[in-house]
C-alpha cells in the first residue's frame, strides 16, 4: 500500500533552495556586525540554533532520506558513490579554483604557498578533503575577517556520511529499523551530552581525518533521522493530529533547555517530509530550469564578505542581505549551467534517484 510519501512528486528543490537563501540571510548578521547574538532565530531558540545552524541541520535530515533511497536504487556501491562524487566535486573544485584567483586577491589575502608545488599540494590536499586551502589576510577590515568561505565546513560531513551509508548498507544495517533506531537514540543522547556538558575535544588526528567531534555531534543524529524516516515512511501519516503534536515538539525544542538536540531531530525530521509531501503544498516543478541551491550555499558566504568590504563594514544586514543573495544566485545559476549539470547528466538516474542526487547541504 502507498503511503504519502511513496509519491514521486515532493517539495525538496524549493525547500533546499529556501534553506540556502536562509543560510545567507543568518550568515549577513556575523558578516554585517561582527556577532550573531541579534540573529532572530538564535532569539527565538534561546541561543540553541541559528538560521544557518537550522538550515544544515533540515539538509542533513533531508540527504539521508534521500540518500538511503539512492543507495536502496542504486545497482552497484560504485554507480552509488559515483553519483555522490559528481554532485558533490565539481561545484566545489570550481569554487576553490575561482576562490584561488579571484576571491583571494580581491579580499586583500594570499593564498599560502601561492603557485609553488608546496602551495599547489595544499590545494589538492585539501580540495580532495572537501575542505578550505590555506590562505592568510583574507578580509581584513571586516567585521568577519580572516573568513573565505564559513559554509564549506559542513561538505566534508555530508560526504562521510555518504560513505557511512555504505557501511550500513554493506552490513545489512540499513535494512534493520530497530539497528537503526538504536543508533539514532544513541546519537541523541550523545549530541544532549556534547550540549550540556559543554564538550568541546579535537579528536586529535581522528579529528583531523573525519571531522570536528562537536559538529559530529550535533549533525549525525540529523542525517540518522532522515534515514530512519525513509526506512518507517510507510508507518507515517500526513494526520492533522500528527502535525499538530509536531509543531508543539518544535517549540518545545526552542524553548527548553536543550531541547534542539534532544527534539529537532524527531520533529524537526517529520515537519520537513510534511512540507515536502503534503498534498496540499504542490511545488513540484520548482527545479524545471536547474537546481541552483548548492552553487548558492556555495558562493554565499564569500559573496556576502566581498560585498561587506566594497561597501564597508558600516553596511546594514539588511542591505547586505539583499544585495548579495541575488549575487549569489546568480553564481549558483552559472554553476548549475557550466558544470554541475553536466556531470549529473552523465549517470543514468531514475526520478526519485535524480532527486537524490541533487540534495545538498550548507552552513
Amino acid at each position: 500500500m502507498q503511503t504519502p510519501f511513496d509519491q514521486r512528486g515532493n517539495n525538496f528543490d524549493i525547500i533546499r533552495m529556501a534553506l540556502a537563501i536562509l543560510v545567507i540571510f543568518s550568515h549577513s548578521y556575523p558578516l554585517a556586525t561582527g556577532s550573531e547574538l541579534r540573529e532572530p532565530f538564535n532569539l527565538l531558540t534561546r541561543h540553541q540554533a541559528t538560521g544557518g545552524h537550522i538550515a544544515v541541520d533540515l539538509f542533513f535530515i533531508i540527504s539521508g532520506f534521500l540518500i538511503a533511497a539512492s543507495y536502496e536504487r542504486s545497482k552497484t556501491i560504485w554507480s552509488y558513490l559515483k553519483k555522490r562524487i559528481y554532485r558533490i566535486y565539481p561545484a566545489f573544485i570550481v569554487a576553490m579554483i575561482l576562490s584561488a584567483l579571484i576571491i583571494v586577491p580581491a579580499s586583500g589575502g594570499h593564498v599560502v604557498g601561492g603557485s609553488s608545488p608546496a602551495g599547489l599540494l595544499d590545494f589538492v590536499a585539501h580540495t580532495l578533503r572537501l575542505t578550505e586551502f590555506s590562505y592568510t589576510g583574507v578580509f581584513h577590515g571586516n567585521p568577519f575577517p580572516d573568513v573565505l568561505n564559513g559554509s564549506t565546513w559542513s561538505i566534508a560531513f555530508e560526504f562521510w556520511c555518504y560513505i557511512g551509508v555504505i557501511l550500513l548498507g554493506t552490513t545489512g544495517m540499513l535494512r534493520s529499523n530497530r539497528v537503526l533506531t538504536a543508533l539514532f537514540l544513541i546519537s541523541i543522547a550523545i549530541s544532549v551530552l556534547f550540549s550540556v556538558y559543554h564538550w568541546t575535544p579535537s579528536g586529535k588526528l581522528l579529528g583531523r581525518i573525519f571531522g570536528y567531534p562537536p559538529f559530529w555531534a550535533r549533525l549525525l543524529p540529523m542525517y540518522v533521522s532522515g534515514i530512519v524516516l525513509y526506512r518507517l515512511r510507510d508507518r507515517l501519516s500526513l494526520k492533522t493530529s500528527w502535525i499538530a503534536v509536531a509543531c508543539a515538539g518544535l517549540v518545545a525544542a526552542a524553548l527548553l533547555p536543550h531541547g534542539w538536540p534532544l527534539l529537532f531531530p524527531v520533529v524537526g525530521g517529520y515537519l520537513v517530509l510534511v512540507l515536502a509531501f503534503h498534498p496540499a503544498i504542490r511545488l513540484h516543478n520548482w527545479n524545471r530550469f536547474g537546481d541552483f541551491s548548492y552553487g548558492t550555499y556555495l558562493y554565499g558566504f564569500p559573496v556576502e564578505q566581498l560585498v561587506t568590504r566594497w561597501l564597508g563594514s558600516s553596511v546594514s544586514h539588511w542591505k547586505l542581505f539583499f544585495i548579495a543573495a541575488p549575487v549569489a544566485v546568480g553564481c549558483a545559476i552559472v554553476s548549475w549551467h557550466l558544470v554541475e549539470k553536466w556531470f549529473l547528466r552523465s549517470s543514468h538516474r531514475t526520478a526519485l534517484d535524480r532527486t537524490a542526487v541533487e540534495a545538498t547541504v550548507s552552513t
